[in-house]
């Protein structure tokens, strides 16, 4: 299930790298409703988009996925799996159009840092 072929997951892999590498701001708030994603930021969700990694159920009423984003144990990520993972993105994902910034502060945090690469865990 949401499987990637040969060539999308080194690209998954590069983007980690350019994700590592980054030192710098993931956004910037402009005023209380407007906010500058940098594009490293914007790049992986577009590659979450164009590879149909974004899924397709009721992130707004997902409790479990908010419950664990705030869960401050870093054990919390030893057992999840590909779609826990892909749903944790997508939640996200939907609620920086809502919620600006939320999609900064997953990089920020260095969480979303953390995902992509438990996601390139699970296509070994």
């Amino acid at each position: 299930m949401y499987d990637l072929s040969e060539e999308k997951i080194n690209e998954l892999q590069n983007l980690i790298d350019e994700i590592e590498k980054f030192n710098g701001k993931w956004y910037e708030i402009n005023n209380p409703l407007y906010v500058t994603t940098h594009e490293l930021a914007n790049k992986a969700m577009g590659f979450l988009y164009d590879n149909k990694l974004i899924i397709k159920f009721d992130w707004g009423k997902w409790d479990e996925g908010r419950d664990f984003l705030k869960n401050k144990d870093q054990n919390k990520y030893d057992n999840i799996n590909r779609e826990f993972i892909l749903k944790l993105l997508t939640a996200v994902a939907r609620n920086d159009r809502f919620c600006v910034g939320a999609w900064g502060n997953l990089f920020e945090s260095g969480t979303a840092l953390t995902l992509f690469k438990k996601l390139f865990e699970t296509y070994k």
